[in-house]
């Protein structure tokens, strides 16, 4: 994933003896985040190449006396640019643009960059080191965002800029290289966006998961990268992550299931209990609840596209996308992933 980041600026005064620097960055995002109004000027800390910083989010709200807001800096440029211009008119706005009005209030807005504020003054060779990592930071802050919010950043979509509405529009042209809008494909999707199942609390977590260099677990990545599959028409991939997702978190209730067991057993059927369904019906003769139909929707398919390499379509990804993620959320729940 390219993920670019604008130069760390000097700024204010520069101390020549002890050769320190006021600075701040903006970082680029990869895919805008759609927000709501409680994410306005929100500040929390975060740790970027050994780097304590603040990250700040863009406030609309000219007048807005928040007690998130906790430096001066994250309010005076960001308010003062916007305060100069059409608001309907986001266009040349750096850090993120408004969705959506109300009674003059901002309903929802979106984040195209972050503002990063050093918690202290920083030297040359902290803003270098800050600059080498960032790109994995910000790859990593959106692997989370999309693994606690099950949503996708990088949707190959045609993104409008619209007042907070969800929509899916299509255009059939028909089959065939002349009928074609997009390559191999008959349709065009336009996403008009839609806010994140995120809260404030969830932002400050899942920015310490970045900054500690965490990963979510392996299960919650192959949803991820099933849900990304299906929303670009790769079927037969996504169904192929969803199994493993499913696999992997089977595998983990099994072991859960043979703690008590002796090292010999569990040893033998760690071995011989592998794949979906045995491993369903294990945990069932254990006594255990998995989801049904796990087998229907998500072992035939995965086998199919294996083994007699056919391709799946939309409805077969998504139904194994939704099967796995009852599985995933029962050895690896999302209420415990922060």
């Amino acid at each position: 994933m390219a993920v670019s980041t604008a130069p760390f600026p000097i700024l204010l005064a520069l101390v020549a003896s002890e050769k320190i620097y006021d600075g701040e960055a903006a970082i680029e995002l990869s895919a805008p985040l759609w927000l709501g109004p409680e994410f306005l000027g929100l500040l929390k800390p975060a740790k970027i190449g050994g780097v304590d910083v603040h990250i700040v989010l863009p406030d609309f709200e000219r007048d807005l006396v928040g007690e998130t807001v906790l430096h001066s800096r994250s309010r005076y440029d960001w308010l003062g640019f916007f305060a100069q211009r059409d608001r309907q008119d986001d266009r040349n706005w750096p850090f993120g643009g408004v969705a959506k009005w109300k009674q003059e209030d901002v309903v929802e807005f979106t984040a195209h960059r972050l503002l990063a504020l050093p918690r202290y003054r920083v030297t040359v060779a902290e803003a270098r080191k800050f600059k080498a990592a960032v790109d994995g930071w910000v790859e990593l802050l959106e692997l989370w965002i999309e693994v606690v919010a099950r949503e996708d950043l990088h949707r190959e979509q045609i993104r409008v800029e619209r007042q907070g509405q969800s929509a899916v529009v299509w255009l059939e042209r028909g089959k065939g290289a002349t009928g074609e809008l997009v390559p191999g494909k008959d349709r065009i999707m336009v996403n008009f966006g839609a806010k994140l199942a995120v809260t404030p609390w969830h932002w400050g977590k899942v920015l310490a998961k970045a900054s500690g260099g965490t990963t979510p677990p392996e299960a919650h990545v192959f949803l991820r990268d099933a849900r990304h599959a299906k929303n670009v028409g790769h079927y037969r991939r996504s169904v192929l992550d969803s199994a493993t997702a499913a696999e992997l978190s089977l595998a983990k209730l099994r072991d859960t299931a043979l703690k008590s067991a002796t090292a010999r057993l569990a040893e033998y059927v760690g071995k011989h209990v592998t794949h979906i369904e045995r491993l369903a019906a294990f945990l069932r003769a254990m006594g255990k609840a998995p989801p049904d139909n796990i087998t229907e929707e998500i072992a035939q398919p995965r086998n199919k596209a294996i083994h007699e390499g056919h391709e799946l379509d939309e409805e077969t990804a998504a139904r194994a996308l939704a099967k796995a993620e009852e599985v995933v959320d029962l050895a690896f729940p999302w209420k415990k992933l922060l």
